[in-house]
């Protein structure tokens, strides 16, 4: 019976080849260790932006149509 080795690189798992090579790649500009470092940082690149804000929530905002000109009362 073969034993399962201990410990199992989740990542390189999940992701297909051409992303994790990236990954790799990305790890090496950026001078980062561990890959759950450099997905912590993708993902807030990815969430907020490279100015690190998200769009504003739409709030306020009509359905209805939008008129044009000066509301004649009927």
């Amino acid at each position: 019976m073969s034993r399962r080795s201990e410990y199992r690189n989740e990542v390189k798992t999940r992701l297909r080849d051409r992303a994790y090579d990236a990954l790799q790649v990305y790890k090496q500009v950026y001078g980062i260790e561990s890959d759950s470092a450099a997905l912590a940082r993708i993902a807030e690149v990815a969430l907020f932006g490279a100015v690190g804000t998200l769009p504003a929530p739409i709030a306020g905002v009509s359905d209805e149509l939008g008129h044009f000109g000066t509301q004649v009362a009927a």
